[in-house]
């Protein structure tokens, strides 16, 4: 009888296991193959968004570049730095009439591997269009403009960027390019395009750049030299305010940057009385500052927040006043009222101080008054609640209570 009842648990216990493992076993492979699938979904988003952004870059370097003469769309390849030469796939073509968007019908999808040109239908000529691509980038043009340099006849196109030269890769800046390369002289952001151009002109970039992480460090860049790619003439290399002569065909100039290594000591000064320590993060950085704090920086451009931007000093505790500060501004190479800015530190200066001001806006007084015990009121108001200004109010007697009121 024992024998028959322990064979019958053994059988139960086994049952129970198998039912376990079936019930197991697919719940793990299901949330396997769904980590596994998530993991794939990113990896192919990240592919995505990158191969977005590159078209984009090469339309906008001229790879190709894209030009609306009105009655037809040229396709330009002007820039050969790109390798292997890329493909731009153009899934629709929309043009603007009577306040929509109209589809332009076409045999699409239209792959453009070399020069084209296409011509647009009389009703579609002079009128704004749009070009969607197979990776979802909109390419707007008004007739007569472009994206990208490009060249026709014997005249070049232009494009002006700027580059730290970093280790591992040079990175892209925006940066204020001065040209007067189409008669006068105005101001211009890096990358710019300039199609169709000839002759001799004026091109300036100023002596520094930076780029911001994205953890809040900053990168400085000294001018180095000129990088041309095409038919151009530069009357020198290695200073930053050159003179350029196209030869015909399509340029590109790069005002190339390498990166600031000196670092430089700063003085952070908080002028106002100031018990608890002031919070300053520099370059990503976050520092306690008690009056006076010296730190090392790279020299060039710094990334500066103010965290502590209210508080209150309590060192006249016997007077009952309470004063409470605000960050006001601060002051480097230049003043600032934000609280979060980047400013300049002088590569050439043995050491900089940075100033931040406090004011006092206002101050909380504590007023003591008898309190009757019949209504808990001071015997002196009718109602304690119809002031405005009593920001708190605390028992601090048997039969005295504490009003903080804000002067």
């Amino acid at each position: 009888m024992r024998q028959n009842r322990g064979l019958t648990s053994a059988i139960a216990i086994l049952m129970l296991i198998i039912v376990v493992l079936v019930i197991a076993i697919p719940l793990i492979t299901f949330f396997t193959n769904n980590q596994q699938a998530g993991s794939t979904k990113l990896a192919l988003v990240n592919n995505y968004v990158y191969l977005k952004n590159l078209q984009v870059k090469q339309v906008e370097y001229g790879h190709p570049a894209i030009y609306y003469s009105n009655s037809s769309i040229e396709f330009f390849y002007t820039n050969g730095t790109f390798v292997p030469q890329s493909n731009l796939t153009i899934t629709r073509i929309l043009y603007f009439q009577g306040g929509v968007w109209l589809n332009l019908t076409y045999n699409y999808p239209i792959i453009v591997g070399a020069y084209k040109n296409l011509t647009l239908p009389s009703y579609v000529q002079g009128k704004p269009i749009i070009i969607v691509t197979s990776l979802g980038n909109v390419f707007f043009l008004t007739p007569k403009s472009s994206i990208g340099p490009y060249s026709t006849s014997a005249r070049g196109g232009l494009i002006i960027s700027a580059q730290i030269s970093e280790v591992n890769q040079p990175i892209g800046v925006a940066t204020n390019v001065t040209t007067n390369i189409d008669g006068i002289y105005r101001n211009y952001t890096t990358p710019v395009a300039f199609p169709n151009q000839s002759g001799t002109f004026i091109v300036k970039v100023p002596k520094y750049v930076f780029y911001e992480r994205p953890n809040g460090s900053i990168v400085t860049g000294v001018f180095y030299n000129w990088i041309a790619g095409g038919q151009v003439k530069l009357n020198a290399t290695t200073s930053s305010a050159v003179e350029v002569t196209l030869e015909g065909g399509s340029t590109s100039l790069t005002a190339n940057y390498t990166p600031l290594t000196k670092y430089i000591n700063l003085e952070i000064k908080v002028n106002a009385k100031n018990i608890n320590k002031t919070k300053v993060s520099v370059d990503g950085q976050t520092y306690c500052v008690y009056n006076t704090k010296n730190i090392s920086v790279p020299a060039g451009y710094v990334n500066v927040t103010i965290e502590t931007l209210q508080y209150n000093y309590t060192g006249n505790e016997g007077k009952g006043i309470i004063y409470h500060y605000s960050y006001s501004s601060t002051n480097l190479s230049s003043a600032f009222t934000s609280p979060s800015f980047i400013t300049f530190v002088n590569p050439a200066s043995n050491g900089s101080i940075l100033n931040i001001y406090y004011v006092n806006d206002y101050n909380f007084v504590e007023i003591n008054t008898l309190y009757d015990y019949s209504n808990y009121y001071p015997n002196n108001v009718t109602d304690i609640y119809n002031l405005t200004n009593i920001i708190g109010i605390e028992k601090s007697g048997s039969n005295q209570i504490s009003l903080w009121i804000i002067s």
